[in-house]
């Protein structure tokens, strides 16, 4: 088996490696905490732009609005039905085993204020982004899906005359 061109065998190595060094080095770890800081930063700074450049190309690669309709119902479709499945597996389990069952809690005297949750419409509404740069820039990757949809879609109905924007993504998603 290649090492270098398997990434789990490479993730597991660095996992084997890493806890052991953690153990030994836990005391005097805070000497290089910034660096892991500055690493996780980092990747917090690409990913919304990644995902963005990724859907965009995954958008335009579909060719076919209607195609690119069709996969969506497919993906909502398994979505809802894993989803379903993930619900009543838990309420199965919390049937069984009884999470809480013999544990007295006591409830405090004092007022609870209970916040009202959004309704659908508006949960659905906070999916459009009102500024689509402020979306990115705060990290709501639901609204970053939809504004790389929006701009996939725009790019293959615009055909040629937007190919500058779709060969930038794709630049970008190789980065």
């Amino acid at each position: 088996m290649r090492i270098k061109g398997n990434l789990l065998a490479q993730i597991f190595i660095a996992f084997a490696i890493a806890i052991p060094l953690g153990v030994i080095f836990r005391p005097s770890i805070d000497v290089i905490k910034p660096l892991g800081d500055l690493f996780l930063r980092l990747i917090k700074f690409i990913i919304a732009p990644l995902i963005l450049a990724s859907l965009v190309v995954g958008v335009v690669s579909t060719g076919d609005p209607k195609q690119l309709g069709r996969i969506g119902i497919k993906t909502m479709t398994y979505y809802l039905v894993t989803s379903g499945i993930a619900v009543i597996i838990g309420l199965v389990f919390a049937y069984l085993v009884s999470p809480g069952k013999g544990v007295n809690v006591s409830l405090p005297e004092a007022s609870t204020q209970v916040n009202e949750t959004e309704g659908v419409i508006a949960t659905l509404l906070n999916i459009i982004p009102e500024n689509p740069f402020t979306a990115l820039a705060s990290g709501n990757i639901l609204q970053n899906i939809f504004f790389a949809i929006f701009i996939g879609l725009a790019i293959t109905l615009v055909g040629k005359q937007a190919r500058p924007v779709y060969d930038f993504c794709h630049s970008f998603k190789k980065f």
